[in-house]
C-alpha cells in the first residue's frame, strides 16, 4: 500500500466518513422473502436542457415493481427513492413497504438511482464515469428528476386504465441518503408526490447548517458506552497503541497475527487497519439492530454489545480489541482473513458515491478525542474541495444542496408539508437529522420522531420479533400519516 502525504489523508479521511452513509444497505447476500417484477424506462441523461430534434441522449432505469396488493380503484403508490448501489438491496431491506402494501391497496416500487446497479447514462460503470463531460449528469437534481418521470410514466402507463391517468396518490420512501431524496421529492414535487417517510436522513448535515461536527462520534461513543461502561475507553486507549506498535517490524508482526490480516502489515498496513477499525465502528453503530443481520458482515443480535463483551477476553488493550473484531469481521467463522485491500461496499456503489461525496453530498464530520473515543480529526473543507476537484476535474458545490432544499438560515424547511422524519437514538447519523431539532421547522404535519432503540432507519425494515417498542410505535405513526395523506377529505395547502 503507498504511502500518503497529510495532504491527501486528510480528504480521503473525511470521505471515508461521507462513504458511511451509503453502507448499510449493502452486501446482503440473504434472500430476499418479496417478489417483484423488473422493468426499465427510458430516461433522458440530461433532463434540464431543451432538446433538439430528439438528439436527446436517453439510458434505461431499472424499477422494481410489486402489485400483489394494488388495486386502481382506490389504491396508492409506495415509491422507494433509491440511494447509491443496486435497487435489489434496498428492496431486500425494506420490508415495511412490503408489510403494510395491504391496508393500503398499495403498488410497491423501487427506482435504481442513475449511476449505480444497472442504471448506467453511459452503458458501463468505467464509461460512465470515464470524463467529467459524462460523470457531470450525476447530480441530485437529475436522480429525483429521473423520480418524477417514474412516477409520471407510472401512473400515464403503467397502473392506469386505458386513455386515463391513474388518480392514485404517491408515498415516497427512503432511508439514509434515500430519506434524503424521498422528503425533498415532496418538497420539489408536491403535484406529484403527497407525503414521505424520509427515515435517519441527515437532511441538515451541510456545511455551515451545525456547529458541532464531532456528533456522529459522540453517538458512537454513547452507544459503546450504554453496551460497557469501560467499552469506549478501551477503544480509546487502542489508538495510539496501534500506532507505536506498527513504527516496529515486531509490532507488526503481531498486528498481523491478531487480526489475521490477509497481508503482513507494515507501517502504512497498521494505518490502514485503524482506518478499518474506525469504520467498523461507525458501520456497528448504525447496524446495532436486536436481531442477527447480514448485509454489511455476518452479526449477531446488538453487535455492539457483543462486541465489548469480547474484549473482556484479555486484559491486554489491543488484544481485547482484535478479540472484538473478530466478532466483526468473521463472526461466522468462515472467512480466511481480513483484507484490508477490498472494498466492502463493492465498485459499483463506491465510484457514484465517491463523486458525489465530492461534488454535492460534502457532509461535514470530525472528531475529537477529548470528547469521543476516537482520534481527533480535523473536517478541513478546502482541502477537501481541493482534493476532490482534482480527482473528478468537476466543481464542488458544498453549499449548494443546502441553498436548493432549504436551510440557508439554518433548519428551513418552511415551504414544507406531509414529511415524516425518523431517526434513531443509536444511529450516528442522527447527529445531522431532524433530531436534532425541536421547534417547527417545516409549514405541516412533519412529524419528527426519535426511536429510541432505534439504530440506522430500523423502521423500514421488515417486522421482526424482536423489535423494541419504540419502532413498533414509530411504524404505527408513519401508518397513521399516510392515512391522512392520502384520505380525500384530507387536503394541505401547498
Amino acid at each position: 500500500m503507498r504511502a500518503l502525504t497529510l495532504l491527501l489523508l486528510l480528504p480521503l479521511l473525511q470521505l471515508s466518513s461521507a462513504r458511511k452513509l451509503m453502507g448499510s444497505l449493502l452486501h446482503n447476500n440473504v434472500e430476499s422473502p418479496y417478489t417483484w417484477k423488473t422493468i426499465f424506462v427510458d430516461q433522458l441523461v440530461d433532463h434540464f436542457a431543451l432538446d433538439h430534434k430528439g438528439e436527446q441522449r436517453v439510458f434505461s432505469q431499472k424499477l422494481l415493481v410489486n402489485l400483489d396488493h394494488w388495486k386502481p380503484d382506490g389504491g396508492i403508490v409506495f415509491f422507494y427513492t433509491g440511494n447509491e448501489g443496486a435497487i435489489e438491496l434496498f428492496a431486500q431491506n425494506t420490508g415495511f413497504m412490503f408489510d403494510i402494501a395491504p391496508a393500503f391497496n398499495a403498488a410497491v416500487v423501487f427506482a435504481e438511482h442513475r449511476y449505480y446497479g444497472v442504471s448506467m447514462p453511459f452503458g458501463s460503470l468505467n464509461e460512465s464515469f470515464s470524463d467529467w463531460t459524462k460523470s457531470r449528469y450525476l447530480t441530485v437534481e437529475q436522480a429525483m428528476a429521473d423520480f418524477a418521470h417514474n412516477i409520471v410514466w407510472l401512473k400515464e402507463s403503467y397502473l392506469n386504465e386505458p386513455g386515463s391517468m391513474s388518480p392514485a396518490p404517491v408515498i415516497t420512501f427512503g432511508g439514509s441518503y434515500g430519506g434524503m431524496l424521498a422528503a425533498w421529492m415532496r418538497g420539489k414535487y408536491p403535484g406529484l408526490v403527497q407525503g414521505a417517510i424520509a427515515a435517519s436522513a441527515p437532511v441538515f448535515m451541510w456545511p455551515g447548517m451545525w456547529k458541532d461536527l464531532t456528533g456522529p462520534y459522540q453517538i458512537i461513543t454513547q452507544v459503546f458506552r450504554d453496551a460497557a461502561a469501560d467499552c469506549p475507553d478501551k477503544v480509546a486507549k487502542s489508538w495510539d497503541l496501534l500506532t507505536e506498535m506498527g513504527k516496529t517490524k515486531v509490532g507488526q508482526k503481531q498486528l498481523t497475527k491478531l487480526f489475521h490480516t490477509c497481508k503482513p502489515l507494515d507501517r502504512d498496513g497498521v494505518a490502514a487497519l485503524s482506518e478499518w477499525l474506525n469504520g467498523m465502528y461507525f458501520d456497528m453503530a448504525m447496524v446495532n439492530y436486536p436481531y442477527p443481520t447480514s448485509f454489511l458482515a455476518d452479526l449477531p443480535a446488538w453487535p455492539v454489545k457483543e462486541f465489548c463483551r469480547r474484549t473482556n477476553s484479555s486484559e491486554d488493550v489491543v488484544t481485547a480489541i482484535a478479540a472484538g473484531a473478530q466478532m466483526y469481521s468473521n463472526y461466522t467463522g468462515t472467512t480466511k482473513c481480513l483484507d484490508l485491500d477490498s472494498d466492502p461496499a463493492g465498485d459499483l456503489g463506491m465510484t457514484g458515491w465517491d463523486f458525489q461525496a465530492c461534488t454535492e453530498m460534502i457532509l461535514p464530520i470530525a472528531s475529537n478525542k477529548s470528547e469521543d473515543m476516537f482520534p481527533t480529526e480535523v473536517f478541513d473543507l478546502k482541502a477537501l474541495v481541493a482534493f476532490c476537484e482534482k480527482k473528478w476535474d468537476s466543481t464542488a458545490r458544498p453549499y449548494w444542496l443546502k441553498h436548493f432544499f432549504g436551510g440557508m438560515d439554518g433548519a428551513d424547511f418552511s415551504g414544507y408539508s406531509n414529511i415524516f422524519f425518523s431517526n434513531g437514538r443509536l444511529d450516528p447519523w442522527a447527529a445531522g437529522g431532524t433530531a436534532i431539532i425541536d421547534d417547527e421547522f417545516c409549514l405541516s404535519d412533519c412529524p419528527n420522531i426519535l426511536i429510541a432503540d432505534g439504530a440506522h432507519h430500523l423502521d423500514l425494515r421488515a417486522s421482526n420479533p424482536a423489535d423494541p417498542d419504540s419502532v413498533l410505535v414509530a411504524r404505527k405513526l408513519e401508518v397513521e400519516a399516510i392515512k391522512r395523506w392520502t384520505t380525500s377529505t384530507h387536503k394541505t395547502e401547498l
